[in-house]
């Protein structure tokens, strides 16, 4: 779940002013936008703290960069806490509510905000004609103050928006999955969130390899197969394939790598040099890819995906120039990832979806 609220288990709800949204002419030229330190909200924060922070409105939902800073007193104390506008040329949090706002500016304009378990905030823009204020204006019967866990309504607001934001945040899980398996860094992203990331892929591609182990079983069942062996099955082996098939009739060793998904089977698959290095040793008929994916569903599926043997050549052939190339600075290239899109200019044959029987996970 890509959603979990901090645990000060607080919300604030604000209706946004014209000068919070940038909308006022004159002499006003307001630069934040004022949250409430009500409850003792954000206080786990520092003072000043430049960080991102997810925005959503209606369908939109990013990662942008967040300064947040509390109000300074003259006598050197801090109270309410405000997010700032930033830089002219910044894609800050408070400049794309504003940008949003410009585009309709005789709309009201509401604010929910809170922290998530990783201490980033996240700020939902709501404007009175959308079906988001429809229903959200039941669990806020008072404007411009913070709700916690003593509100009756606590619990079913989670809910509610739990569930906006694992459906507008696919993109974002999307994109933390491939990140997960290359250990690229990124702004946009904490390394705490890569951090889980990693460990949640980790748990989905011992899944996926759980549910081709029970494919496997059945197909040798069903005398289709005369044997099989799970390289993985005891722990990581490293090896470039996860699977050695025995046909059931005479024949050659085959093996499976299995290439696991929680989202849509388009979603990039990855692969290593050593990979692509051992397609490149063996006939194509004896490697295959099983892309397992929609992990997220009650129905879990998979497709059989093979004869990559001439997008891997030319690959090997790239990539072994690229790292005779990198040997002439006197450097080497130790491991290299790529993401391979799932389609036929990778893979001459893909099979239909092929249903597992495998217990939701």
């Amino acid at each position: 779940m890509f959603f979990t609220l901090h645990s000060e288990h607080k919300i604030g709800y604000k209706k946004l002013s014209d000068a919070d949204l940038g909308l006022t002419e004159g002499s006003s030229h307001q630069t934040h936008i004022g949250l409430y330190e009500k409850k003792n909200m954000l206080s786990f924060l520092e003072n000043e703290d430049t960080t991102t922070a997810i925005l959503i409105y209606n369908d939109y939902f990013d990662v942008l960069k967040c300064n947040f800073e509390r109000i300074q007193n003259p006598d050197g104390t801090y109270r309410s806490p405000k997010i700032s506008l930033g830089e002219k040329d910044e894609n800050t949090v408070v400049r794309k509510m504003r940008e949003f706002a410009k585009l309709n500016p005789k709309r009201d304009y509401f604010l929910v905000w809170f922290a998530l378990e990783n201490n980033e905030l996240l700020f939902w823009l709501i404007d009175n004609s959308s079906s988001d204020y429809a229903k959200l204006k039941d669990f806020f019967p008072t404007e411009n103050t913070v709700y916690d866990t003593s509100e009756i309504m606590f619990a079913p607001l989670i809910k509610f928006i739990e569930s906006k934001i694992d459906e507008l945040s696919i993109s974002l899980q999307e994109d933390l999955e491939i990140i997960s398996q290359t250990s690229t860094k990124s702004e946009k992203y904490r390394t705490l969130d890569i951090e889980k990331a990693q460990e949640r892929f980790k748990i989905t591609g011992r899944t996926g390899e759980e549910l081709i182990n029970e494919y496997l079983e059945m197909q040798k069942s069903k005398n289709k197969i005369s044997d099989f062996e799970w390289v993985n099955k005891s722990s990581e082996s490293g090896k470039p394939f996860d699977f050695v098939i025995n046909p059931a009739a005479a024949g050659e060793e085959k093996y499976i790598d299995v290439k696991t998904t929680q989202f849509k089977f388009e979603q990039p698959l990855m692969f290593s040099d050593g990979e692509i290095d051992f397609i490149n040793t063996i006939d194509e008929t004896r490697y295959s890819v099983y892309r397992v994916f929609s992990l997220r569903e009650d129905t879990h599926k998979f497709r059989k995906c093979f004869e990559c043997f001439d997008y891997m050549k030319n690959l090997e052939a790239k990539i072994s120039n690229f790292k005779t190339e990198i040997q002439s600075t006197a450097s080497n290239v130790r491991g290299i990832k790529l993401e391979v899109p799932p389609t036929s200019l990778v893979f001459k044959q893909i099979s239909a979806d092929i249903l597992l029987d495998g217990v939701a996970r």
